[in-house]
């Protein structure tokens, strides 16, 4: 990489991914190619970030004597590991270097978009004049839009370089009474997750469970490590940028071949594959179906293959998406787009104060409920004893109570009992309700964490048009150029209305159920409560005053 020397001071904007530099300071070049007179660079103390061409000058120094031959050219093309059963398993290697989890990206100042945000800059340069083709860069090259290539698919770029055939329909979309939703081609079918066995291999070095996957529809079990659900998981990211696919459940550092967290982990893993399955378009795709369904080894590495070389991946799926023919109001899309916008918003916040609350209250059930309860038994406990002391004087000279004064006795230490009963259901009604509802709600953060860079994406297929409309006024955008980039959008416009109606119509078929599950699961619980204090209450009904 060249070094440049800093011509002048500049103050980058942190909050733009922006690199604050002073003059003569030597810096390193990373990447030139940023676009609309920027670069990437990086200081002698390792920060990185965008810095203006303007202020740059190439260092230029002899040219370098090679030492040696020159080394081997690299292969022209690397797909990830092929191993059916490799020696990199992140079940295994907490840091291994091949996670393929599109989260697990890093670059500048942190994970996501290379950890940068655009440049918040006008640019320079002269304006085209007259009619020609759209002027590129409506978009900065570090957001979603960019790198999923929705540039490239609304400016028509991306046709003709599929090797697929152009023009074909793999997915749809059609109306309904409550708008735009995907099409369902295929019957409905769901997958188990059972069996969950540990496995080891390069002669027990390295150990790893499997879980044996079976879906309804073709009844072929699978086996299947938690770096296959990971690399499935990653796939489908890439493929799919205005569908939600929920994260995994996190990698585990220690204790992962416990009991209990296999069960837990199958149990997450079966949630995220139904959550995958109950999709119309997730479900139907090859990378999803080669999932369930490869047996073979030689033909899961050529699965892979073709997943990894997929011509309609990121911006390139709409290519294939059939949507309904009536033009979109942008005015109308734009104002929905942004209603969504503040519902995930507030949904987020709710689900942050709902699910603390939650677990909270769980916390309280096993530790201070417990012993508040508890105490109170060992307090009537306590009375029952002092009243055992009841030895009334009688003329036989027999120390012992009445009949009536141990019923009451033998009453208060059954009610403290009972107390001590309630302090254990307590303890256990977690496991019945609040943990499985809290789980409910960090799976749903999950998929609302996705929802982020899909308004980004769309906001920015707006934006695009917008720009497009003012150059159409200006006669600096020719008509028809116009209007096929606003039928490209709509596409996309159309893919993200299906998802928000797909996700608001789960919403509510899943809370509605949870709901019930936790409510039911609480009136079982309390009538549990009030059983025991009636039959504590009945045993008064026997002391004989």
């Amino acid at each position: 990489m060249e070094k440049a020397k800093v011509l002048y001071d500049f103050d980058g904007e942190e909050g733009n991914g922006e690199l604050t530099v002073r003059e003569g300071d030597v810096v390193t070049v990373i990447r030139q190619n940023v676009g609309d007179g920027w670069w990437e660079a990086e200081t002698s103390t390792g920060q990185k970030g965008l810095v203006p061409e303007a202020w740059m000058e190439i260092m230029r120094g002899p040219p370098a004597i090679p030492s040696g031959p020159p080394s081997a050219p690299p292969p022209t093309q690397t797909y990830e590991d092929d191993d059916w059963d490799d020696d990199d398993d992140d079940d295994d290697d907490w840091d291994d270097s091949e996670k393929s989890s599109v989260h697990q990206e890093s670059g500048i100042n942190g994970a996501g978009n290379f950890g940068l945000h655009s440049a918040n800059r006008d640019r320079k340069g002269s304006e085209p004049t007259g009619k020609g083709t759209v002027k590129l860069g409506f978009a900065n090259r570090f957001s979603v839009f960019a790198k999923a290539g929705g540039e490239d698919y609304l400016l028509g770029s991306q046709e003709g370089k599929s090797k697929s055939v152009s023009g074909t329909i793999l997915y749809t979309i059609v109306d309904s009474e409550d708008g735009p939703v995907w099409g369902s081609p295929r019957e409905p079918f769901h997958v188990d997750i059972k069996n969950p066995k540990k496995e080891t291999k390069l002669k027990g070095i390295k150990s790893f469970i499997c879980y044996q996957v079976t879906p309804s529809n073709t009844g072929i079990q699978v086996s299947r490590r938690y770096k296959h659900f990971d690399w499935l998981y990653a796939r489908l990211c890439s493929k799919f940028v205005t569908i939600v696919v929920p994260p995994l459940p996190d990698k585990q550092v220690t204790g992962r071949y416990e009991d209990s967290f296999i069960e837990k982990r199958m149990d997450q893993l079966s949630r995220w594959l139904e959550r995958m399955t109950a999709h119309p378009v997730v479900s139907q795709c090859d990378v999803f179906l080669h999932f369930l369904t490869c047996t073979d080894g030689k033909e899961w590495k050529k699965g892979k293959r073709d997943a990894e070389k997929d011509d309609f991946l990121g911006a390139a799926f709409f290519q294939v998406l059939g949507v309904p023919q009536t033009v979109l109001d942008i005015t109308v899309v734009e104002r929905q787009h942004e209603n969504f916008h503040k519902f995930v918003k507030s949904m987020e916040a709710s689900m942050g104060q709902i699910t603390h609350v939650i677990h909270e209250h769980g916390k309280r059930h096993i530790g201070p409920f417990k012993r508040e309860y508890q105490k109170m038994g060992r307090a009537f406990k306590e009375v029952a004893t002092s009243f055992e002391l009841d030895t009334r004087p009688r003329i036989n000279d027999i120390d012992a109570p009445t009949e009536g004064s141990q019923q009451l006795t033998d009453a208060i230490k059954f009610t403290g009992k009972t107390y001590d009963e309630i302090g254990d259901l307590f303890a256990a009604q977690p496991r019945n309700d609040n943990y499985i509802l809290e789980d409910f709600l960090r799976e749903y953060t999950g998929m609302l964490s996705c929802f982020p860079d899909m308004i980004s994406f769309h906001k920015h297929t707006i934006s695009t048009v917008k720009e497009c409309q003012k150059q159409r006024e200006e006669q600096k955008m020719e008509f028809d150029e116009a209007e096929q980039i606003k039928t490209r959008a709509d596409v996309v416009s159309y893919g993200m209305m299906a998802e928000i109606n797909h996700f608001q119509r789960q919403r509510v078929y899943d809370y509605k159920e949870i709901m019930k599950l936790y409510l039911g699961e609480q009136i079982k619980f309390y009538e549990a409560i009030t059983e025991k204090l009636r039959a504590a209450m009945t045993q008064y009904d026997n002391v004989n005053v």
